[in-house]
């Protein structure tokens, strides 16, 4: 598959689609009867959901975050490098700026975790690896993830990857990172809370 065929722009409005699948927010008012967007941080990720609903909660919500990931990578695997890629890319857009939640949503970290996790897994493994010891340290979900997303390019370059999935690596670690700039400021003023387990709503 070569340039933007047909093809491959409908490959990238269903991962776009399927990122935009609001999963925490679907599991918060479906099975708990709370709207993830009004309580503890306002965000539909699993940090939030384990926060306020719980550790079920938490681990559903990451789940289907990160097979978003995974299955989009999967449709551009019925193309080339590039659509993979390009399907990778769209998953973590949709997944960060939903259609179905007016452009807001989680922060891309899950979904981004189960594209890698397909696309290269030892750039996953070693982000894994520096966000757990960055957790077990501060006990700060936010701090974690903005270590660990550099990391992602930096292990294809290193493993001698393909270009195209270090580009996209570095792409995606800056949108994650941006889609943490409320909490760098709270770092920054030493604010941000450490993961604790909130009693859930009645």
């Amino acid at each position: 598959m070569t340039g933007f065929s047909p093809v491959l722009i409908g490959f990238c409005l269903a991962a776009y689609l399927l990122g935009a699948i609001p999963s925490g927010y679907i599991i918060g008012k479906v099975f708990y009867g709370v709207d993830l967007k009004t309580v503890g941080s306002g965000n539909i990720g699993a940090t939030n959901a384990y926060r306020v609903l719980g550790a079920k909660a938490g681990l559903s919500v990451f789940l289907c975050d990160f097979f978003k990931g995974v299955l989009a990578v999967a449709i551009g695997g019925m193309g080339d490098e590039l659509s993979m890629v390009l399907c990778a890319l769209f998953v973590i857009v949709g997944n960060d700026w939903s259609v179905f939640l007016h452009f807001k949503s989680g922060r891309g970290v899950a979904c981004g975790v189960g594209a890698f996790a397909c696309l290269w897994p030892p750039a996953a493994l070693g982000a894994f690896l520096v966000w757990l010891a960055v957790f077990l340290c501060s006990k700060i979900v936010s701090l974690s993830s903005i270590c660990a997303a550099p990391v992602v390019p930096l292990v294809i370059w290193l493993t001698d990857g393909p270009l195209e999935f270090t580009l996209f690596g570095a792409l995606a670690a800056a949108v994650i990172i941006f889609k943490h700039k409320d909490n760098i400021g709270r770092l920054l003023r030493g604010e941000e809370k450490k993961i604790t387990h909130e009693k859930r709503p009645s």
